[in-house]
Protein backbone atom coordinates (compact mmCIF):
# COMPACT_ATOMS: atom_id res chain seq x y z
CA UNK A 1 0.00 0.00 0.00
CA UNK A 2 1.69 3.45 -1.06
CA UNK A 3 0.64 6.74 -0.52
CA UNK A 4 0.89 9.67 -2.36
CA UNK A 5 0.29 13.66 -1.87
CA UNK A 6 -1.17 15.93 -4.27
CA UNK A 7 -0.86 19.47 -3.94
CA UNK A 8 -0.53 21.81 -5.95
CA UNK A 9 2.63 24.05 -5.83
CA UNK A 10 2.43 27.84 -4.43
CA UNK A 11 3.76 29.07 -7.55
CA UNK A 12 -0.13 28.26 -9.38
CA UNK A 13 -1.53 30.17 -7.15
CA UNK A 14 -0.87 33.91 -7.94
CA UNK A 15 -1.74 36.45 -5.04
CA UNK A 16 -5.00 38.32 -5.57
CA UNK A 17 -4.38 42.40 -6.75
CA UNK A 18 -5.66 43.36 -3.46
CA UNK A 19 -3.00 41.80 -1.53
CA UNK A 20 -0.33 43.42 -2.79
CA UNK A 21 -1.65 46.91 -1.62
CA UNK A 22 -0.85 46.08 2.11
CA UNK A 23 2.94 47.03 1.79
CA UNK A 24 2.31 50.22 -0.81
CA UNK A 25 -0.21 51.07 1.69
CA UNK A 26 2.13 51.11 4.42
CA UNK A 27 4.59 52.57 2.72
CA UNK A 28 1.84 54.85 1.93
CA UNK A 29 1.19 55.85 5.51
CA UNK A 30 4.75 56.62 6.31
CA UNK A 31 5.42 58.63 3.62
CA UNK A 32 2.50 60.95 4.79
CA UNK A 33 4.10 61.21 7.78
CA UNK A 34 7.24 62.17 6.80
CA UNK A 35 6.01 64.41 4.14
CA UNK A 36 4.36 66.30 7.00
CA UNK A 37 7.48 66.15 9.53
CA UNK A 38 9.80 67.27 6.98
CA UNK A 39 7.90 69.63 5.35
CA UNK A 40 7.19 71.57 8.85
CA UNK A 41 10.81 71.94 9.43
CA UNK A 42 11.81 72.88 6.15
CA UNK A 43 9.10 75.87 6.65
CA UNK A 44 10.92 77.45 9.63
CA UNK A 45 13.43 78.96 7.01
CA UNK A 46 13.71 82.56 7.83
CA UNK A 47 11.52 85.36 6.27
CA UNK A 48 13.73 86.37 2.58
CA UNK A 49 11.16 89.05 1.52
CA UNK A 50 11.48 91.36 3.87
CA UNK A 51 14.84 94.37 4.16
CA UNK A 52 15.88 92.22 6.92
CA UNK A 53 16.13 89.07 4.84
CA UNK A 54 20.23 88.94 4.85
CA UNK A 55 20.34 89.52 8.75
CA UNK A 56 17.50 86.95 9.45
CA UNK A 57 19.47 84.54 7.01
CA UNK A 58 22.78 84.97 8.62
CA UNK A 59 21.25 84.96 12.30
CA UNK A 60 19.33 81.68 11.69
CA UNK A 61 21.86 79.63 9.85
CA UNK A 62 24.89 80.66 12.37
CA UNK A 63 22.92 78.55 15.20
CA UNK A 64 23.92 75.05 15.14
CA UNK A 65 20.45 73.65 15.95
CA UNK A 66 18.69 75.22 12.85
CA UNK A 67 21.71 73.92 10.60
CA UNK A 68 20.92 69.91 11.75
CA UNK A 69 16.86 70.76 11.80
CA UNK A 70 17.28 71.11 7.98
CA UNK A 71 20.03 68.27 7.32
CA UNK A 72 16.67 66.08 9.48
CA UNK A 73 14.20 67.95 7.02
CA UNK A 74 16.26 66.96 3.60
CA UNK A 75 16.67 63.03 5.15
CA UNK A 76 12.47 62.84 6.32
CA UNK A 77 11.41 64.80 2.52
CA UNK A 78 13.86 61.99 0.65
CA UNK A 79 12.68 59.04 2.28
CA UNK A 80 9.06 60.39 1.64
CA UNK A 81 9.78 60.81 -1.41
CA UNK A 82 11.25 57.12 -1.73
CA UNK A 83 8.23 55.77 0.04
CA UNK A 84 5.61 57.70 -2.14
CA UNK A 85 6.99 55.98 -5.68
CA UNK A 86 5.78 53.01 -4.11
CA UNK A 87 2.12 53.72 -2.47
CA UNK A 88 2.16 55.53 -5.96
CA UNK A 89 1.85 52.28 -8.08
CA UNK A 90 -0.73 50.97 -5.87
CA UNK A 91 -2.78 53.87 -5.98
CA UNK A 92 -2.55 53.81 -9.75
CA UNK A 93 -3.85 50.35 -10.12
CA UNK A 94 -6.54 51.46 -7.85
CA UNK A 95 -7.68 54.78 -10.61
CA UNK A 96 -7.86 51.84 -13.19
CA UNK A 97 -8.12 53.67 -16.81
CA UNK A 98 -7.24 57.43 -15.02
CA UNK A 99 -3.67 55.84 -14.07
CA UNK A 100 -1.70 57.65 -16.56
CA UNK A 101 -2.84 60.72 -14.56
CA UNK A 102 -2.21 59.42 -11.41
CA UNK A 103 1.42 58.15 -12.14
CA UNK A 104 2.19 61.45 -14.37
CA UNK A 105 1.04 63.52 -11.68
CA UNK A 106 2.71 61.50 -8.58
CA UNK A 107 6.13 61.51 -10.74
CA UNK A 108 5.91 65.08 -11.22
CA UNK A 109 5.71 65.75 -7.73
CA UNK A 110 7.90 63.24 -6.85
CA UNK A 111 10.71 64.57 -8.69
CA UNK A 112 10.11 67.99 -7.90
CA UNK A 113 9.88 67.72 -4.08
CA UNK A 114 13.10 66.10 -3.74
CA UNK A 115 14.18 68.99 -5.78
CA UNK A 116 12.61 71.22 -3.22
CA UNK A 117 13.94 69.16 -0.60
CA UNK A 118 17.96 69.63 -1.77
CA UNK A 119 17.78 73.14 -2.84
CA UNK A 120 15.82 74.30 0.43
CA UNK A 121 18.69 72.68 2.98
CA UNK A 122 21.71 72.23 0.82
CA UNK A 123 22.84 75.89 2.08
CA UNK A 124 22.79 74.63 5.95
CA UNK A 125 24.18 70.95 5.04
CA UNK A 126 27.04 72.44 3.31
CA UNK A 127 27.74 75.32 5.63
CA UNK A 128 27.81 72.47 8.55
CA UNK A 129 30.22 70.46 6.79
CA UNK A 130 32.46 72.54 4.98
CA UNK A 131 35.56 74.64 6.06
CA UNK A 132 35.16 76.69 2.95
CA UNK A 133 31.58 77.88 2.77
CA UNK A 134 30.87 80.33 5.82
CA UNK A 135 27.78 81.49 7.44
CA UNK A 136 27.76 85.60 6.59
CA UNK A 137 26.57 88.55 4.93
CA UNK A 138 28.55 87.56 1.39
CA UNK A 139 26.90 84.27 1.54
CA UNK A 140 23.61 84.86 2.74
CA UNK A 141 22.42 85.90 -0.75
CA UNK A 142 22.95 82.63 -2.06
CA UNK A 143 21.16 80.97 1.06
CA UNK A 144 18.08 83.53 -0.02
CA UNK A 145 18.72 82.62 -3.85
CA UNK A 146 18.28 78.76 -2.47
CA UNK A 147 15.50 78.82 -0.40
CA UNK A 148 13.30 80.83 -3.18
CA UNK A 149 14.15 78.27 -5.78
CA UNK A 150 13.32 75.45 -3.06
CA UNK A 151 10.02 76.96 -2.65
CA UNK A 152 9.51 77.24 -6.34
CA UNK A 153 9.57 73.49 -6.79
CA UNK A 154 7.66 73.48 -3.99
CA UNK A 155 4.83 75.00 -5.82
CA UNK A 156 5.26 73.17 -8.91
CA UNK A 157 5.36 69.59 -7.36
CA UNK A 158 1.98 70.91 -5.76
CA UNK A 159 0.62 71.23 -9.40
CA UNK A 160 1.76 68.22 -10.08
CA UNK A 161 -0.02 66.45 -7.13
CA UNK A 162 -3.33 68.46 -8.47
CA UNK A 163 -3.39 66.40 -10.82
CA UNK A 164 -3.01 63.26 -9.21
CA UNK A 165 -5.86 64.29 -6.92
CA UNK A 166 -8.12 65.75 -9.76
CA UNK A 167 -7.66 62.14 -11.25
CA UNK A 168 -8.64 59.83 -7.64
CA UNK A 169 -12.08 62.11 -7.98
CA UNK A 170 -12.92 61.34 -11.10
CA UNK A 171 -12.28 57.83 -10.38
CA UNK A 172 -14.48 58.32 -7.22
CA UNK A 173 -17.10 59.78 -8.82
CA UNK A 174 -17.48 57.00 -11.61
CA UNK A 175 -16.56 53.87 -9.50
CA UNK A 176 -16.18 52.57 -6.41
CA UNK A 177 -12.92 51.91 -6.35
CA UNK A 178 -11.98 54.82 -4.31
CA UNK A 179 -14.07 56.39 -1.83
CA UNK A 180 -16.38 58.94 -2.32
CA UNK A 181 -15.04 60.78 1.04
CA UNK A 182 -11.36 59.88 -0.28
CA UNK A 183 -12.00 61.96 -3.41
CA UNK A 184 -13.49 64.73 -1.99
CA UNK A 185 -11.02 65.48 0.23
CA UNK A 186 -8.32 65.31 -2.66
CA UNK A 187 -10.71 67.48 -4.28
CA UNK A 188 -10.17 70.13 -1.95
CA UNK A 189 -6.69 69.63 -1.49
CA UNK A 190 -6.34 69.97 -5.28
CA UNK A 191 -8.07 73.33 -5.59
CA UNK A 192 -5.75 74.57 -2.74
CA UNK A 193 -3.23 73.37 -4.40
CA UNK A 194 -3.89 75.37 -7.98
CA UNK A 195 -2.96 78.60 -5.47
CA UNK A 196 0.17 77.12 -4.73
CA UNK A 197 1.97 80.82 -4.16
CA UNK A 198 -0.01 81.38 -1.13
CA UNK A 199 -1.05 78.25 -0.17
CA UNK A 200 2.23 76.35 -0.48
CA UNK A 201 3.36 76.65 2.74
CA UNK A 202 0.15 74.48 4.10
CA UNK A 203 -0.52 72.23 1.07
CA UNK A 204 2.03 69.57 1.42
CA UNK A 205 0.94 68.85 4.40
CA UNK A 206 -2.74 68.77 3.87
CA UNK A 207 -1.33 66.62 1.14
CA UNK A 208 0.73 64.50 3.69
CA UNK A 209 -2.74 63.64 5.28
CA UNK A 210 -4.34 63.22 2.31
CA UNK A 211 -1.93 60.18 1.33
CA UNK A 212 -2.30 58.84 4.89
CA UNK A 213 -5.73 58.66 4.53
CA UNK A 214 -6.13 57.06 0.89
CA UNK A 215 -3.16 54.27 2.49
CA UNK A 216 -5.59 53.61 5.24
CA UNK A 217 -7.57 52.31 2.88
CA UNK A 218 -5.32 50.18 0.65
CA UNK A 219 -4.52 48.62 3.85
CA UNK A 220 -8.21 47.67 4.37
CA UNK A 221 -8.54 46.81 0.94
CA UNK A 222 -5.89 44.12 1.30
CA UNK A 223 -7.03 42.83 5.14
CA UNK A 224 -10.58 42.49 3.46
CA UNK A 225 -9.38 40.71 0.41
CA UNK A 226 -7.15 38.39 2.65
CA UNK A 227 -10.66 37.45 4.74
CA UNK A 228 -12.56 37.02 2.04
CA UNK A 229 -10.00 34.47 0.21
CA UNK A 230 -9.88 32.28 3.49
CA UNK A 231 -8.07 29.61 4.62
CA UNK A 232 -5.53 27.55 2.20
CA UNK A 233 -6.72 24.93 0.73
CA UNK A 234 -6.30 21.74 2.39
CA UNK A 235 -3.53 19.34 0.72
CA UNK A 236 -5.66 16.20 -1.09
CA UNK A 237 -4.27 12.97 -0.37
CA UNK A 238 -4.67 9.73 -1.95
CA UNK A 239 -3.79 5.73 -1.23
CA UNK A 240 -3.15 2.94 -3.90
Amino acid sequence: MASQSVHTPAASHPEPAPHRDLWPGIAGLVAGGLLIAGHILLMRTPDTAGRGAIRNVVRFYSKDGNQALAETSAVLLLVAGLLFVFFLVALSRLAGNRSHLVLVGGTVFTVLLLVASITGTVFAITVGTSDVLRVGPQTAFLAILLLNVGYLATIAAMFGAAVLLFAVWRVARESRAVPMWLGWFGFVVAVLSLGAPFSAWATPVLLGAWIMAASVVLILNARVAQRDEGPEPAVATGTS
